[in-house]
């Protein structure tokens, strides 16, 4: 763990956080100060303010306003089902484990974590994933790495992570789909205190997963990864 802590600090030197860009909807249920002008204040602003209207909302349209609206998953649509399934996903979390169908949409569920209890729950979605599986299979002896959920990105879609490490021949496992959430933020929770220092929100380190994943981690696989291919008489 200490090559991976060590570089992560590396990229964290090189990658400032004030450079995070993520636009907050001008429906915002948090008033933001002005005194928040960049994309980074503002987010910290909403990561720290909107646990405690969320958490205390009986309707759901907050929930839905973090995953359509601040998240950009307009796919996750209202309806009845979706309420149930955000219900049934909170209910789990206390509970430790993940049911299939809940892992099925984690990229939508887990941003309402993540305002819910933003100390203790982080986003999971492809794009820090993708940067924290290379991470600990280039910098760490771990080999139990993260499903990485369906992305939207077309430069993560160009290097399929899965078929990288399968040529390796190295033996790799992928964590059930039960405890994948709660064992990653336990992890980012950890690492963003050794990277950051012991009093930092876990947020801090999963926006800088999501930055580098299009750039330093791609920039990295093309600078590192090559495939020869034997000619077949």
């Amino acid at each position: 763990m200490y090559n991976l802590v060590k570089k992560l600090k590396k990229i964290a030197g090189t990658n400032q956080l004030e450079r995070f860009e993520w636009e907050i909807p001008d429906n915002c249920p948090v008033n933001i100060p002005s005194s928040a002008s960049t994309g980074y204040e503002k987010n910290v602003y909403l990561k720290d303010h909107f646990h405690s209207v969320i958490a205390n909302s009986n309707a759901l349209d907050n929930h839905y306003w973090a995953i359509q609206e601040w998240g950009g998953i307009g796919s996750f649509k209202k309806n009845e089902k979706n309420d149930q399934r955000i219900k049934k996903f909170i209910n789990e979390l206390s509970k430790g484990k993940l049911t299939r169908n809940s892992f099925d949409t984690i990229s939508s569920l887990s941003k309402v974590a993540s305002f819910i209890e933003p100390e203790k729950y982080v986003i999971y979605d492809s794009r820090v994933i993708y940067s924290l599986n290379w991470l600990l299979f280039n910098h760490s002896n771990e080999r139990r790495l993260f499903p990485q959920p369906v992305g939207r990105s077309a430069s993560l879609a160009k290097y399929d992570m899965q078929t990288i490490f399968r040529l390796t021949k190295q033996k790799v496992e992928y964590i059930s789909y039960k405890n994948a959430f709660h064992e990653y933020c336990l992890l980012i929770r950890h690492l963003s205190t050794l990277v950051y220092g012991a009093d930092s929100k876990p947020y801090k380190l999963e926006m800088l997963l999501f930055m580098i994943a299009p750039t330093w981690v791609i920039e990295n696989i093309e600078t590192n990864v090559s495939l020869e291919i034997a000619t077949i008489a």
